[in-house]
Parts: structure tokens; sequence; C-alpha cells
């Protein structure tokens, strides 16, 4: 794989921890207690702190959307 092809394949396939939250309709909160929580787990995780750098993979954030769309849904039940 060259570069190129390495960089459609991250420009298709990972999104940002914005980009996620996005996907999952999330406040940061919720988003980073579902990371803690381990129900959403970074595909790449490099750095400490202020320079971590964390990337999500599509596949799962959008498997993980469902998720949270499917208890919003329950929630709204009771």
């Amino acid at each position: 794989m060259n570069s190129e092809q390495i960089k459609k394949w991250v420009d298709e396939n990972l999104l940002t921890k914005q980009e996620a939250m996005e996907v999952t309709q999330q406040s940061l909160t919720s988003f980073n207690q579902s990371i803690e929580a381990g129900r959403l787990v970074p595909f790449y995780d490099h750095g400490v702190d202020r320079s971590r750098v964390r990337l999500y993979l599509k596949s799962d954030v959008e498997a993980y959307a469902k998720q949270v769309a499917e208890r919003r849904k329950n929630l709204k039940k009771k």
C-alpha cells in the first residue's frame, strides 16, 4: 500500500472524536463515558494528555450509534 492508498483508507474508515460524536449524537460527557466504560474503543490511540490523538473505526462507531439509538428508543417507551 502506498501513501496515497493509506491516506484514502484513513479518510474513508477513520473518524475523529468530533466526527464520532456526531455519528452517535452524543454530548462530550456521554461520549467520554462510552470510552471510559469500554463500549467504544479507539482504533488508534497515541500520545498523552492534550497531545493525545484518538481515531475511531467508522464501522465501530456506526454500530455503536445503533446501540445508542436503541437505548434512547427504549428509554422513551418507559
